[in-house]
């Protein structure tokens, strides 16, 4: 079993989304609790955003992502870094900015 943890700003990220995309999300979050590998992608460095070691989940027709970090095998958490639009990468804009801070 996974735990989730949350940076502070996914909550923010969670209230923008339509309430079909939002439903989405949390059948995703319940799936990591068992196996957060199986249901995402691994993540690198692309055009100057260093997302080595992340992860993401594509959702609503691959226009959402969910992009997540899995840490620490003993304690199995499954940090949920970013939600949101894929277009002009801007949940990768945001996950990387919010890595930077930490």
């Amino acid at each position: 079993m996974y735990k989730l943890e949350y940076y502070p700003e996914v909550m923010d990220d969670l209230s923008k989304l339509p309430l079909e995309v939002l439903q989405e999300v949390g059948d995703y979050f319940n799936k990591y609790e068992t196996d957060p590998y199986k249901y995402s992608a691994k993540l690198f460095n692309q055009n100057g955003l260093n997302l080595e070691g992340y992860r993401k989940t594509y959702l609503a027709n691959a226009t959402y992502r969910i992009i997540i970090k899995i840490e620490n095998k003993v304690a199995k958490i499954v940090e949920v870094v970013a939600v949101g639009q894929r277009n002009n990468k801007i949940v990768y804009q945001d996950a990387f900015d919010r890595v930077k801070k930490q």
